[in-house]
């Protein structure tokens, strides 16, 4: 245990001082837990950069998780698929290459420049939802709360019927490496500001719904991810005396447990749910200002990638919300609605089943604290054209069509939820 912590503090230096790491020939696989026996030899590899590394971590049988294998480790993952039989399949042949994509041309910082075709700062992200606010009357720049590092959460308000529209809030980019969540959510918000009559279930939502979104919540890790390893999940606070950042998305107060189910208790892995609940700013201030919203609010949707889901709550239980009957029926349209699109096909349930068992999601938390119902997507991880995978390296070609078909999805679901009375206008002032 020693020596790994040495080799994380020696990394963690490293990567503070060097060039962006690189990923050259480091391997994809997409690997198929069938039994306990597999489970437990993938729990034992030593992660890490330079090492392997899950893009989820394993956490039950039949689920299928991706793992990086290094060009170093070639030869010893071969031997261990063997030895455990090992079900896998290369997902993605040299995950550099992917990376190189993503930055297909230099951006432009000015607002008026802003466009999908690359990926951008998190400045410029900000500077252009402020130009937003300076253009449309129906737009308030809003903030969800403070990094570690200093920084603010910046997001949007649109809303043009005050005081009539329920409330959506959208939280996006939690994980630092998801690059495709905030890309398209920014799409999503100039979208609805420019629909047109010839576009009517997207003018509908965007005139008939109060909207609270922040295209970029983990904006230090995001940041990190741009500038030294691509790869990162956490947040950046300090975590003992070697160890860097929390799992965002492991913090929030809904069955949160140091090291409980489908999170870490070591504060070097990526599923470290912290030292408290709320241990990280920028869970505990994004939370605070959306109950700050709470009577204004009839939904809750996280934005992650990149399974090609979409999942309700619970992740610490089989046992079924009274509610479930609605939220299948509503996950159900939306995922009709997002695969007449492209033909991208996602799947959806509660997230214990869908995906894998969990605690401390914020879903989970605005269904739990605040009694609305709370969904999260998990984006698109290929290109349905090619069958390229691709993961969280999305190339840039893919930011648009992810974000109209997640879009449609919206229409479709809220369309629905207005049906069922899952939409509420906030209560009159007194």
């Amino acid at each position: 245990m020693v020596l790994k912590y040495c080799a994380v503090l020696l990394v963690t230096l490293a990567l503070v001082r060097a060039e962006p790491f690189r990923f050259d020939n480091y391997r994809v696989y997409t690997v198929k837990i069938q039994n306990d026996d597999q489970l437990k030899a993938l729990k034992g590899l030593e992660t890490g950069p330079h090492q392997y590394e899950f893009i989820d971590d394993p956490a039950r049988s039949g689920q299928e998780v991706d793992l990086i294998v290094p060009p170093t480790y070639q030869d010893q993952f071969e031997n261990l698929i063997k030895a455990e039989s090992l079900k896998v399949e290369l997902s993605i042949p040299n995950l550099q290459n992917l990376i190189d994509r993503e930055r297909p041309m230099k951006m432009g910082r000015a607002a008026e420049d802003f466009n999908w075709e690359g990926y951008h700062s998190s400045e410029t992200m900000f500077e252009w939802l402020q130009s937003l606010a300076d253009t449309y009357d129906e737009v308030t720049l809003i903030k969800g709360g403070d990094t570690s590092e200093g920084r603010e959460i910046i997001g949007v308000n649109i809303n043009r019927k005050p005081g009539q529209n329920p409330g959506v809030f959208i939280e996006s980019n939690i994980h630092a490496r998801e690059w495709i969540t905030s890309s398209s959510t920014t799409w999503i918000i100039n979208k609805l500001l420019t629909a047109t009559d010839a576009e009517p279930g997207i003018k509908d939502i965007a005139d008939n719904i109060n909207w609270y979104i922040f295209p970029l919540v983990n904006v230090d890790g995001y940041e990190y991810t741009r500038e030294h390893y691509r790869l990162w999940r956490k947040t950046r606070s300090k975590q003992g005396f070697i160890c860097i950042g929390t799992d965002p998305n492991r913090n929030w107060d809904s069955f949160w447990e140091k090291g409980g189910i489908g999170s870490s208790g070591n504060m070097c892995d990526i599923t470290y749910a912290g030292p408290t609940v709320f241990s990280e700013v920028e869970t505990k201030s994004l939370s605070d200002y959306a109950l700050s919203l709470r009577d204004n609010l009839s939904f809750y949707l996280a934005f992650h990638s990149a399974a090609q889901m979409i999942l309700s709550p619970w992740g610490h239980t089989y046992d079924e919300i009274p509610e479930n009957d609605d939220y299948v029926e509503l996950m159900s349209v939306a995922v009709n609605a997002l695969t007449a699109r492209h033909g991208v096909v996602y799947t959806f349930g509660p997230t214990i089943s869908t995906i894998y068992p969990t605690t401390g999601t914020s879903s989970d938390w605005a269904y739990y604290a605040m009694g609305i119902p709370g969904f999260t997507y998990e984006f698109r991880g290929s290109n349905p054209d090619t069958g390229e995978r691709y993961s969280f390296t999305a190339p840039p070609d893919q930011i648009v069509p992810n974000a109209e078909e997640v879009l449609d999805s919206l229409v479709a679901m809220f369309g629905r939820a207005r049906e069922l009375g899952y939409l509420h206008a906030p209560p009159t002032p007194k």
